[in-house]
Formats: structure tokens, C-alpha cells, sequence
């Protein structure tokens, strides 16, 4: 298989809408495998994709559903998006991404769940593209594994990561094209959806939820526009809206120092005692319990 760029036409939809698609890095990093991540229990049905170039040693994934994926020295793991359980060995190296990829009510881009095991000489340009864009990251976010989303740039430095993200953002989706998966769904063709789909997803969240915004960029009343949101994305304005906030609550608790009181304020509670409530009721942890375990954990 080479790596010449994609010309099969697949889904085909106004470029307009390819425009809406959310792809960003999370994170990257090359090195081993931490050990408090080597045998553990995660759920990867929601935040996008992992890729993992195994370096050293070897990886084990294994599904709920009972599915096991094996990758050794030079091969990829493409990590299926749904609860699993990780196995490294203790020599395990690897070079590894989190992307995002997603529609703009956070569905990812993919039917299925995107799990693949595939040698890395088929593909000998992923794992290229991929070293250099984390060569380039690491020169200016040693931390990268853990901050790198969070850290504060300037524009011309993040165009030159996203750049190479998208030359090996491509890659990966030809292979996983290749390998029967296909794009997850098509964009509302209403344009009113979109723009009020859009506001949601730029609005400041400390302002909270944008009604007056909504109603004028879609030109629709509350009522009407959640019915739509139903029938198109199966969840109403406030739930795609507390979802973003959910997120945004985790990435700040998992990536910052920034106190808790300062995260419910930025998010647009009044009170920390109400975000610890609100947090609690989503995650099932306080906010602080939730900082502790995932800072406890390199990536």
C-alpha cells in the first residue's frame, strides 16, 4: 500500500461543511510506558482517537466485547474508541497521539470503532510524519504528553504544528478508509443548524449558554431549535452545551494548576460549591479527586 494522497472520493459533501470538522492534537510524546499506565482499565468511547507506534516491548488491548489487539516493535495500534482494558510489557516504548476528529456535535468522524493493528513498514510515512511533528512539539512543550493542548502559543507556531498534524492526520485517515471504516455521518444540510451549532461551540463559556446568540444566528425559537438538535444530534441545546462544558472541566482539572474555584468561575458557575455538585453528578468524583487521578498518571 503506498502513501500517496487520497483520491477516492467517499463521502462527498460542500467544502463548507468538511469546514466544520474539529481535528486537533491533544497530545504526543515518545518514550515508555509509564507503569501506572501499563495494566489498567480505561474508557475510550468518547475524546477522539489514540494511535500507538510500538517502539520496544509489546501492547495488549482487550475490548469488553472480548476483541484482543497485539502490536510489537515496528507496528501501529490504532486503539478502538470503546471501553477496554491496556496491557504494556515493562520494556514497552512507544510513540503515541490523541486527536481529535470530530462533527460539531463531538460524534467522531468514524463508523465503528476504528481499532487496527497494521505493520508500520506498510505505511512507512505515518510513523515519519508522526516522529517529526513530535521532534518539533518537543522543542518547544517538553511536556507535551501532558500540557500540550493547554500551553499558550503564538499563531504562527501553532500553524506549524497543525500543519504537520494534518499531513499525518490524512495518513491516517486513508488506512483506516482502506480497512472498510467509513465517515460516521453527514452534516444537517439546514444551514441554521450548523451556525447555531457553531455558536454553541465558540461561545465563551463563563457567559454562559447564548440564548439571545442562538436565536439570531438561527433564526429559531428555543423549542424549535432543540427539536431539530433531537432529530439531528439526539441531545437538546443544553445537553450539547453542558457537554462542552464537561469536557472543558476536565481538560482544565487534567492540564492545569489553575484552583478549582477558578475553573467554576471560568465556566460560568457562581459558586465552587455548585461546580463541585455539577461535576460530581456528571463524573461520578469531585473535582479535586478527579485532578488528583489523572495527574497521578503520566501519559
Amino acid at each position: 500500500m503506498s502513501d500517496a494522497p487520497l483520491d477516492t472520493p467517499g463521502a462527498r459533501l460542500p467544502m463548507r461543511e468538511w469546514a466544520y470538522l474539529h481535528s486537533g492534537l491533544e497530545w504526543i510524546y515518545d518514550h515508555e510506558v509509564p507503569a501506572a499506565y501499563r495494566e489498567r482499565a480505561v474508557n475510550k468511547e468518547k475524546g477522539g482517537y489514540w494511535a500507538w507506534y510500538i517502539r520496544e516491548g509489546r501492547v495488549w488491548v482487550i475490548t469488553r466485547s472480548g476483541k484482543k489487539y497485539e502490536a510489537g516493535p515496528g507496528m501501529w495500534l490504532l486503539v478502538p474508541t470503546e471501553q477496554l482494558t491496556q496491557h504494556f510489557s515493562r520494556d514497552a516504548r512507544i510513540l503515541s497521539l490523541h486527536f481529535l476528529c470530530q462533527w460539531p456535535s463531538g460524534e467522531n468522524i468514524l463508523s465503528g470503532n476504528g481499532g487496527l493493528v497494521f505493520n508500520g513498514a506498510d505505511h512507512p510515512l505515518l510513523e515519519r510524519r508522526a516522529t517529526q511533528l513530535e521532534r518539533m512539539v518537543r522543542r518547544h512543550i517538553p511536556d507535551a504528553d501532558r500540557r500540550y493542548y493547554s500551553c499558550f502559543s503564538d499563531y504562527e507556531r501553532f500553524l506549524s504544528f497543525h500543519l504537520l498534524f494534518q499531513q499525518w492526520l490524512v495518513i491516517w485517515f486513508r488506512i483506516q478508509k482502506e480497512n472498510g471504516a467509513d465517515v460516521s455521518r453527514l452534516l444537517a444540510n439546514d444551514d441554521r443548524l450548523l451556525r447555531a451549532m457553531r455558536c454553541l461551540n465558540n461561545a465563551p463559556l463563563g457567559e454562559g449558554l447564548p440564548h439571545e446568540t442562538l436565536h439570531k444566528e438561527s433564526g429559531l425559537s428555543e423549542a424549535h431549535l432543540n427539536r431539530m438538535f433531537l432529530a439531528e444530534y439526539g441531545m437538546t441545546v443544553r445537553k450539547c452545551w453542558e457537554r462542552r462544558r464537561l469536557n472543558a472541566a476536565k481538560s482544565q482539572l487534567e492540564t492545569s494548576l489553575m484552583p478549582i474555584k477558578e475553573v467554576a468561575y471560568a465556566l460560568g458557575f457562581r459558586s465552587d460549591s455548585h461546580f463541585m455538585m455539577w461535576f460530581k453528578q456528571h463524573t461520578g468524583k469531585r473535582p479535586k479527586e478527579y485532578r488528583q487521578i489523572h495527574r497521578t498518571l503520566t501519559r
